[in-house]
């Protein structure tokens, strides 16, 4: 009998099961407690959640409808920059000096550098609903995640549980404000850079747990993405390049309980109308140690302790990849840590950089060998 044959029965027969299992960590990604060992260099900032490095050293990072800049080599009294009608979201190093900053229900904002304060307001195309993440091109382009186009950045958690494939990946042209939807039809982009080889963008796919390739030809064209890394064991945020190869965050872990969850439609719609999201059976920043979050038997305390090994209800996740995507090593913190939802990365060619938006922290990161 011939695969499609037996594809086509198992859709039949078996309509819920998981095509795709939850992936083991081991090798290269095997939990360790690396993560809660690296320098953590602020926590002035509550939910930071993107960083940046500017062309001249200074380090921006957004939380809220606020961006931050630190100026000083020891990271105290950040300096609050710009402020915004809209979440500030992703953000990007701008070659021209400053940085550009994804604003949610406005545009792309660019802060410093030589066009301090210019708002590129996205009005066609729908607008830009849920700006992820945004990064520019060595000519000026940007190109921003429009991470959903029916829920705003801060509902995220909606967008998963009702099962959305509604984002897209902009590019804007600076100069006249041309507009291009270059990739639609996917599950929460959170993440873009640059490839390697300059002739194609890596994106992040946190619903279908991927990282895609888009070409960069043919500007202005509905391109057709490929996946180059699949079935992640967590959901992926930003992503830039670092040495020769990438370093990739995931704000969670995916767990079998809320992948199962997702297969179970009218369970969902009824937790989504009764029950507050806090208490979700989903992915979480952080834990708040609440008696009513949902747990497995695992995530128990036992003799006043929580297991590392508990299935996590939020944890904290880096990941080196080469150049191929493929993961080298990573960094973890597991269930009971103090780094959790790690959402925003930055290198400044040297030093990496990452944010705990679930623990409000700014830490310093280094690749770690694959054991």
């Amino acid at each position: 009998m011939s695969n499609v044959v037996v594809e086509i029965l198992k859709e039949l027969l078996f309509r819920n099961r998981d095509r795709r299992a939850n992936p083991v960590l081991d090798g290269p990604m095997r939990p360790n407690s690396a993560l809660e060992e690296c320098p953590v260099l602020s926590t002035a900032i509550a939910e930071p959640d993107d960083i940046a490095v500017a062309a001249d050293g200074s380090l921006y990072v957004t939380a809220g409808r606020s961006i931050y800049r630190f100026d000083d080599a020891d990271f105290a009294n950040p300096i609050v920059v710009a402020q915004f009608d809209g979440l500030a979201t992703g953000i990007a190093a701008h070659p021209a000096g400053g940085v550009a900053v994804g604003v949610a229900g406005h545009g792309v904002a660019l802060i410093g550098g030589a066009d301090e304060g210019r708002m590129l307001r996205i009005e066609g195309q729908g607008g830009l609903k849920c700006p992820t993440a945004l990064t520019v091109g060595p000519t000026g382009d940007i190109y921003v995640c429009d991470g959903s186009r029916g829920n705003a950045p801060d509902r995220w958690a909606y967008d998963l549980m009702q099962k959305n494939r509604s984002g897209r990946v902009l590019r804007i042209d600076p100069t006249s404000g041309q507009v291009d939807v270059i990739a639609d039809g996917l599950g929460y982009p959170n993440g873009i850079c640059l490839a390697l080889d300059g002739k194609s963008l890596i994106v992040s796919e946190a619903w279908t747990h991927d990282l895609l390739r888009l070409p960069l030809d043919a500007a202005g064209a509905l391109r057709r993405p490929l996946a180059v890394q699949q079935n992640l064991p967590g959901y992926p945020a930003r992503i830039v390049p670092y040495g020769a190869g990438y370093c990739l965050t995931m704000f969670a872990l995916r767990t079998q309980l809320v992948d199962f969850v997702l297969t179970e439609d009218s369970y969902r719609r009824k937790m989504i109308e009764r029950i507050e999201p806090a208490f979700w059976i989903a992915p979480a920043l952080r834990s708040e140690g609440h008696y009513l979050e949902p747990v497995q038997g695992g995530g128990l305390k036992k003799h006043g302790s929580l297991k590392a090994w508990a299935p996590p209800r939020s944890y904290g996740l880096v990941i080196f990849l080469d150049d191929e995507l493929e993961p080298e090593s990573s960094l973890h913190s597991r269930v009971g840590g103090t780094c959790h939802g790690i959402t925003g990365v930055a290198t400044d060619g040297q030093q990496v950089f990452v944010t705990s938006k679930g623990n409000g922290k700014i830490m310093q990161v280094t690749a770690r060998p694959a054991q």
